[in-house]
């Protein structure tokens, strides 16, 4: 069972405590009135919460590509997905060009034993630079978290592969992560954009 199947899990159960509970209460207006409280207080976001979380994953979600990419043995990987170098040289890059937090430059290879290399160098020379992103401050609690592929000679965004988490309700928020979240889609984003980097995109 994912999180979000728990959240509406939980959202059910304590709907049914909360309806025998306001069985006790003599009258009708007051049964409705404390049903409402006690099911909206907690969950009046999860309709409209849980609706916008799936928009965001179907519309935005995965890989997108903004405009054609020639193929690439080559490719740079910047600042905080650096440590992703021998990752993609598995997947298929003959050299990965990793910068760091101040800037500084590795040439990562692999040599003919199977052992990776690493080379200083002054500057990137590859077309196509990847790095990774949170944006967080999202509408209804979402963070979206991004993997970004920009021209390195005008910085360009050129594809982004888009996962998103949903936070849930704001006491699911508040006491993260004791009581779990609403959800997150989350796909393989190293496998599409070195398939869309090495085969090229037209």
């Amino acid at each position: 069972m994912n999180d979000t199947e728990q959240l509406f899990v939980v959202a059910a159960v304590w709907a049914l405590i909360a309806a025998v509970i306001a069985r006790a209460i003599p009258t009708w207006p007051g049964r409705i009135a404390f049903f409402t409280l006690a099911v909206g207080l907690p969950f009046w976001e999860l309709p409209y919460g849980y609706y916008n979380f799936q928009k965001l994953c179907k519309e935005y979600g995965g890989l997108k590509t903004f405009e054609p990419i020639s193929p690439q043995k080559i490719v740079c990987v910047a600042y905080p997905f650096d440590s992703a170098a021998s990752g993609l040289l598995k997947a298929g890059f003959s050299m990965v060009e990793a910068r760091d937090k101040i800037g500084g430059v590795n040439r990562i290879s692999r040599a003919p034993s199977g052992e990776f290399e690493s080379t200083k160098v002054n500057q990137v020379t590859s077309e196509y630079c990847i790095t990774y992103a949170f944006v967080r401050g999202l509408p209804w609690r979402v963070m979206r978290n991004e993997m970004t592929v920009s021209r390195e000679s005008d910085h360009r965004l050129v594809a982004r592969h888009s996962e998103f988490v949903w936070f849930g309700m704001w006491w699911q928020e508040a006491a993260t992560p004791v009581l779990g979240r609403g959800g997150e889609c989350r796909r393989d984003a190293v496998g599409p954009i070195s398939t869309a980097l090495l085969g090229g995109v037209n």
